[in-house]
């Protein structure tokens, strides 16, 4: 190696090594300023990250269920040691992480995680959780951006407004109208704020505001394809890739019923008052009411499950409305699903009844290749499979670039017995922390670790040029048919052995979606 470098070369090493930020003698990274004050993080292996900085204010007292408000300022140099609170949800079961996490309404914070050696303008990547719209975190240690950092990507993982403290709407809400006809999305309004914070913000961290990839799963998933239709969210990212995304129904309308008949959001708002026994509460009474019991899941269930609103400001389109008359994002757009999103079940059920007659279910064994099949995937394909694959199809038809997958991998025990993967597999693959997830023993199994190095690999490439081809596995853009199979084995691109029966469900289900 040459010791000494041409003078042009030799500007660009300085250059470098100048944008390396320096550690503080307690190991905590040098302040960097952003527009609230100063934040010092903290270096590991070569990741250096900044946890629960605040995108907004707290949403409580006269906030709670209005769009946020820009955070306090501070003095001084604050710790970005930490993530910051969870926002209030009821945990699942006692054996769920959330569980044992700190939870406030004062929950609106972000991480941010990039290489401890890099120059600026980083690509950045948003990461938006799922749970329903009523759970989730992005303190779960299976969310840690570290693997993404080492492949030259700002990874940032943000927190939104859940269950009913997210999406709410009321009469007295209506009529107080706060925030110029934005109502009941408070949950959207987070995301797209903090997305907002980001663009004003990442470049002191060493990102390009103009090169932004947002992603997210399920929930997450229906956030990105929903973002993808605001207007309010357009130009505040320039890639997105939906993992599992769900969301066939239309939005819910503020003051009235919804084309598919669903009731008026203010008419749900009236349910949930009643379950907490305030019918005739004032609105300054309804928002001291402890946040626990506002996302408690028996106000939860009292009305329909919670869904984003029509508002005609921050959501202004149905979903299928949107992607059928081009009015998405014209953005390059990598989703999909698992391969086995729900488990095996009977034909029949809400989720299925809703769609499907019963004199078409024959019809579709047919295409599906027997009973077996059919109740392998039919939940979940009406669910999340032919929707993705379906807004593929538009968004493709539309002009812009789609990459499709499928994520099959499963234990060695699960792929003998013909098990897929199912709703929320990928996550572990996606971040490469296997020794987090559910089964940390595949960390151990070389298969399982390469696939995880792979997908991550994939997505990391595609947050950073637009395309998830990386040396050695290709993935060329959506054709309409194809699709690129993630499995223990590798990754393989051509014909969709499951396109007969998504066809034939898409021939049923297009027109009424």
């Amino acid at each position: 190696m040459n010791k000494f470098l041409p003078g042009k070369a030799a500007a660009i090493v300085l250059v470098f090594i100048a944008a390396v930020p320096a550690l503080a003698a307690d190991g905590s990274t040098v302040p960097i300023r952003i527009e609230s004050g100063l934040v010092s993080g903290i270096e590991h292996d070569g990741v250096q990250s900044f946890k629960g900085i605040p995108f907004a204010a707290p949403p409580v007292g006269k906030l709670r269920w209005r769009a946020p408000q820009p955070p306090a300022k501070w003095d001084g140099t604050r710790k970005a040691d930490d993530f910051g609170p969870v926002c209030w949800q009821e945990p699942r079961n006692e054996d769920d992480p959330i569980a044992a996490m700190p939870m406030s309404e004062d929950c609106l914070s972000l991480n941010i995680y990039r290489p401890a050696q890099s120059a600026a303008k980083l690509p950045v990547m948003v990461w938006i959780y799922g749970g329903g719209l009523t759970a989730g975190a992005s303190a779960l240690p299976v969310y840690d951006g570290a693997a993404f950092a080492k492949h030259g990507v700002i990874l940032v993982s943000i927190n939104y407004r859940l269950g009913r403290l997210g999406i709410f709407a009321h009469p007295l809400l209506i009529e107080e109208n706060a925030d110029g006809g934005r109502l009941g999305n408070y949950a959207l309004m987070d995301q797209i704020f903090a997305l907002e914070w980001i663009k004003r913000n990442i470049a002191a961290f060493g990102g390009d505001p103009n090169k932004v990839t947002i992603f997210g799963e399920s929930a997450g998933g229906l956030s990105v394809d929903t973002l993808m239709i605001s207007p309010l969210a357009r130009g505040l990212f320039q890639q997105a890739i939906t993992e599992s995304g769900y969301g066939r129904a239309s939005f819910m309308r503020v003051s009235e019923v919804a084309p598919d008949g669903q009731p008026p959001a203010e008419s749900e708002g009236i349910a949930v008052v009643q379950a907490l026994g305030m019918a005739n509460a004032t609105l300054d009474e309804l928002r001291a009411v402890p946040p626990e019991r506002v996302v408690a899941r028996d106000v939860l269930n009292a009305p329909n499950f919670p869904n984003f609103v029509h508002d005609g400001v921050t959501v202004t389109m149905d979903m299928w409305d949107a992607f059928r008359k081009g009015a998405e994002a014209p953005v390059p757009w990598l989703v999909g699903s698992n391969s086995q999103e729900s488990p095996a079940m009977l034909i029949g059920g809400p989720a299925i009844e809703r769609y499907l007659e019963p004199d078409e279910i024959p019809g579709l064994m047919a295409a599906y290749g027997g009973e077996t099949e059919l109740r392998k995937h039919l939940s979940g394909d009406i669910t999340f499979t032919e929707q993705a694959r379906a807004l593929a199809q538009m968004h493709r038809s539309n002009g812009h670039k789609v990459f499709y997958y499928s994520f099959g991998v499963v234990s060695a025990e699960d792929d003998a017995t013909g098990k897929g993967a199912v709703h929320a597999a990928e996550l572990p693959y996606v971040f490469n922390t296997l020794p987090q997830w559910r089964h940390p023993e595949f960390a151990s199994l070389p298969d399982h670790t390469a696939a995880a190095k792979l997908t991550n690999a994939m997505w990391a490439a595609f947050g950073k040029t637009g395309d998830p081809s990386v040396p050695g596995a290709g993935w060329p853009a959506y054709d309409g048919q194809s699709v690129m199979s993630i499995t223990r084995a590798g990754v393989s691109y051509g014909a969709d052995p499951r396109g007969p029966g998504l066809d034939a469900l898409a021939k049923l289900l297009g027109p009424r979606s």
